[in-house]
């Protein structure tokens, strides 16, 4: 089983894809799944049929409220999406993907969103990376449990084929709730600067200073550096 990376479904709209998501991810050695408040009840009969023996994965997964509590304790956070978004995010690579996960230090989300929609700018704003599976461009529309299941086997494909090397295997990059600290006490900074004229923009300007801060791998003695440089200011 991969221990150290974790399939994260967000706002979930059927139940019938739960339980497929989770055949799925079995199928090919995941068993770690995370949901942020899916539009069903967990305990809707529609999902452990549909699992076809997965029944685990379903039962031993962990429901969260919000994005940002389900992402807390991950180092990298990968963002699943078919779309071009206002938030222009680094692109990453099946390899790349691999590379992250056969560093046994790190912890890695891999994150799809609702079937209608998927990631909204929010999301993607405290994604590390985005990866897009590549489709027919007439018709790129995938569902979701193909799309968890297509890069779950492509992975464990990649892992069983490949030596990965990894240099940055001393690098200790700050979890997310280290960096959500971090943002948590920019924003209330910027706000009692008066840094947000505008408070219509407000989200999506600081969706943009949040994107700058993610493309680069921090590390935890970096974002408590920044952290101090704030509260230095401040005073």
């Amino acid at each position: 089983m991969i221990k150290n990376s974790e399939i994260i479904l967000v706002n979930t709209q059927l139940p019938e894809n739960l339980g497929s998501v989770a055949r799925g991810m079995l199928n090919f050695n995941f068993k770690k799944l995370r949901v942020v408040n899916p539009k069903f009840s967990m305990k809707n009969e529609k999902i452990i049929p549909v699992s076809a023996g997965a029944d685990n994965v379903i039962k031993q997964s962990k429901i969260f409220n919000s994005f940002e509590d389900a992402i807390k304790d991950f180092n990298f956070v990968i963002g699943t999406t078919n779309r071009i978004r206002a938030i222009k995010k680094k692109r990453i690579s099946l390899e790349g993907i691999v590379k992250l996960i056969s560093n046994q230090t790190n912890f890695v989300a891999l994150v799809f969103g609702p079937e209608k929609s998927g990631l909204d700018n929010e999301h993607i704003s405290l994604c590390d990376y985005v990866f897009k599976i590549e489709t027919n461009p007439k018709f790129p529309s995938l569902n979701l449990s193909h799309a968890v299941t297509i890069i779950c086997n492509k992975i464990q494909d990649i892992l069983k084929k490949s030596k990965i090397e990894n240099n940055s295997r001393n690098k200790k990059i700050a979890k997310k709730k280290d960096l959500i600290l971090f943002y948590e006490i920019l924003e209330r900074s910027l706000d009692e600067s008066n840094f947000f004229k505008v408070q219509e923009r407000k989200r999506v300007i600081f969706q943009k200073i949040k994107n700058i801060f993610s493309k680069t791998e921090l590390t935890t003695v970096e974002v408590k550096t920044l952290i101090s440089i704030i509260k230095n200011i401040k005073k």
